[in-house]
């Protein structure tokens, strides 16, 4: 073989390996990508969620299943009451999907026409099976196994046998045709009760108008009316007294209930949407303006009850005490001896706030009186505190019947939300209004920011004074105080929790926030370490120099060591924030007082007295989301710090 071709074979072959080998760097440098992203995912998924879930509203953070995406639930608002209505797909009976509102539910239960029945029979529980639901002609019914000598039969239980306790009256299947019916359960209690003898057996029947004997067998079931959106406009609040006779008519492709109205024109009637418990209530910032105690002797002994805004308020004749001209009253908050009132002429601010939209409410002092406010109360567009005022009252939410021309039944659970895909802030502007014993949610923040701080102070001062000792001075024994001192690092601190705490409690500072950062004056193991580390890492002639021009050791520190420390300095301050930012241990232990909590016992706190209402869930994780976002900043500004200061935490001299 000629020396050029063996030159060029070779040549090909290393060209082929070098090409081999290029491709297979890349082949590894993806799969490291992939692996590290694929971890970077796996460990901020809990962040990504909590953060997802601060924008969503509450009934999103629990669905099933789970929904990823924010999205805001589209309403449509009740008439100009301020409630607002759910807006649902529905598939109506042409099998065109639309928007809807619910406007009822029915409650249906399978009948059975006692006329159509010719053989009933008497047989002992112990030979029937349990209640099996079915569907017979397209209804529901429960269904038995009755084991006899022939075989199993299919029965159905009508009623209990008078005569023997321990046996059913029952009918064989198949039933005659139409014997079986879905009756709206309402419609069946408002017939008239009677005993009917069927083959010998009296059961307990009812007679509908049209003359039929029916006796309810089960399943009930739940169906939802629905109606077009526009339906809304026309919503109204009246008081649930007023709601006179209700009659059943056909509407649409579902019957109704509708009522008469008193105090409405002959004729009218109305169909009751929602009918609910409503709060009457004021805006805090306008009670505390125009609302003020009155003594019990300043107002008349007789009241009257008055209609505002639709709302029943108490009214007292008020005399003031400098003798002026006495005028109307609204009582607010009764009391023995003294009253919270506002003229009469000021409560056209009043509106009603349905009681599943207060929960746990605060609490104000006024006087000797305390009343309760909904810090998070959202009202046209706007976070509103609003107190409470008054007594709850029954009011139901009617619109015309007239304007109801088109509704139908629908199976809940085939009724879908309609929603629109948005970020939704509502969660965060309730956080920063929520108050926990009157303490506002920023106080909190500031609590935490001063913990932080001091100790930031504290472990700068006393850790590098420490660390310079410890790295630069030349004294007897300072390997083994090192030594000793770096020892202390493996004592869990749990162990000196008690100690501390006795310590703490004989100096009298029980209570107060001086234990949260005191200690950190005394210095700290790990950031002396890092501090001695990187001190030892910097030339001893810089020191020396220093010294030969007439720098004390303190000026030394000052003017030569610290500036060029940087990197370990802002280390320091970043293991101190993180640190006493997140600490939730000592300030559970040493602080009693609610104005003095630091954002995680707040946080804990809003989750003990707020967890069981899955309304709050938002709030709760809004307030997570904030607590994080001081350390996250600092770690993004300062993390070329950081990671410096780590990388010097091994190096020695």
């Amino acid at each position: 073989m000629s020396t050029p071709a063996f030159t060029k074979r070779l040549a090909l072959s290393l060209a082929g390996l070098t090409s081999s080998k290029s491709r297979m760097r890349l082949v590894v440098k993806a799969l490291s990508y992939i692996l590290l992203i694929s971890m970077a995912i796996v460990m901020l998924l809990p962040l990504l969620w909590l953060v997802n879930g601060s924008f969503q509203p509450s009934w999103q953070i629990n669905a099933n299943p789970v929904i990823w995406i924010p999205r805001a639930w589209n309403t449509v608002p009740a008439g100009d009451t301020g409630r607002k209505l759910l807006l649902w797909w529905a598939t109506n009976p042409s099998g065109q999907r639309q928007q809807v509102i619910q406007i009822g539910v029915r409650r249906y239960t399978t009948v059975v026409d006692l006329s159509r029945l010719e053989t009933l029979q008497s047989v002992p529980k112990s030979q029937l099976g349990a209640a099996t639901p079915s569907t017979i002609d397209e209804m529901p019914v429960n269904v038995r196994n009755w084991a006899t000598p022939q075989g199993v039969r299919k029965v159905v239980a009508l009623a209990r046998d008078p005569q023997q306790e321990n046996n059913l009256v029952v009918a064989e299947m198949p039933l005659p045709a139409g014997a079986l019916a879905e009756y709206p359960l309402d419609q069946i209690n408002q017939g008239k009760l009677q005993s009917v003898q069927v083959s010998g057996f009296t059961l307990d029947a009812r007679q509908m108008p049209d003359g039929r004997e029916l006796l309810a067998l089960g399943p009930e079931s739940e169906l939802a009316v629905v109606g077009t959106p526009e339906i809304a406009t026309q919503a109204r609040l009246i008081q649930a007294e007023r709601l006179g006779k209700k009659e059943f008519v056909q509407v649409g492709q579902t019957q109704l209930a509708i009522y008469s109205v008193a105090g409405e024109p002959e004729g009218f009637r109305a169909v009751v949407l929602v009918q609910e418990n409503w709060q009457p209530l004021l805006e805090q910032s306008y009670v505390a303006r125009y609302g003020f105690i009155a003594k019990s002797d300043q107002l008349s002994a007789e009241s009257e009850t008055r209609l505002i805004n639709g709302l029943k308020v108490t009214v007292r004749r008020y005399t003031p005490p400098d003798g002026s001209s006495p005028y109307d009253v609204a009582i607010l908050i009764p009391g023995s001896t003294e009253f919270l009132v506002m003229p009469v002429e000021r409560m056209d601010k009043v509106y009603a706030g349905p009681i599943s939209d207060l929960v746990e409410p605060g609490s104000v002092n006024r006087g000797t009186l305390t009343y309760r406010v909904q810090e998070d109360l959202e009202r046209d567009g706007r976070i509103n505190p609003s107190a409470l005022v008054g007594e709850i009252q029954d009011l139901a939410l009617i619109v015309p019947a007239s304007v109801v021309n088109d509704a139908f039944d629908v199976l809940p659970s085939k009724m879908v939300r309609s929603t629109h895909i948005a970020l939704t802030t509502t969660g965060y502007k309730r956080v920063l209004n929520l108050k926990l014993a009157g303490v506002p949610f920023w106080r909190f923040f500031v609590n935490s920011g001063f913990v932080v701080l001091m100790n930031m102070l504290g472990h700068l001062f006393s850790c590098t004074l420490v660390a310079y000792g410890f790295a630069r001075l030349r004294a007897p024994g300072k390997d083994l105080l090192f030594v000793i001192l770096l020892g202390t690092m493996m004592v869990p601190g749990t162990i000196v929790t008690l100690p501390t705490y006795l310590i703490f409690r004989d100096l009298g500072l029980l209570g107060t926030m001086a234990p949260l950062w005191v200690r950190s004056f005394f210095g700290n193991a790990f950031l002396i370490f890092v501090l001695r580390q990187f001190f030892m890492t910097l030339p001893y002639e810089l020191d020396e120099a220093a010294i030969l021009d007439g720098a004390s050791r303190l000026k030394v520190l000052l003017k030569v060591i610290l500036p060029l420390s940087q990197p370990a300095l802002a280390t320091v301050g970043i293991f101190t924030f993180w640190w006493y930012w997140n600490s939730f241990l000592d300030p559970l232990i040493y602080i009693s007082r609610q104005d003095q909590y630091t954002i995680t016992l707040a946080l804990n706190s809003f989750n003990q007295l707020y967890s069981r209402s899955a309304g709050y869930y938002d709030r709760i994780l809004a307030g997570s989301v904030l607590s994080l976002l001081p350390m996250v900043a600092i770690f993004i500004f300062a993390q070329r710090y950081f990671i410096e200061g780590i990388q010097m935490q091994g190096l020695k001299r």
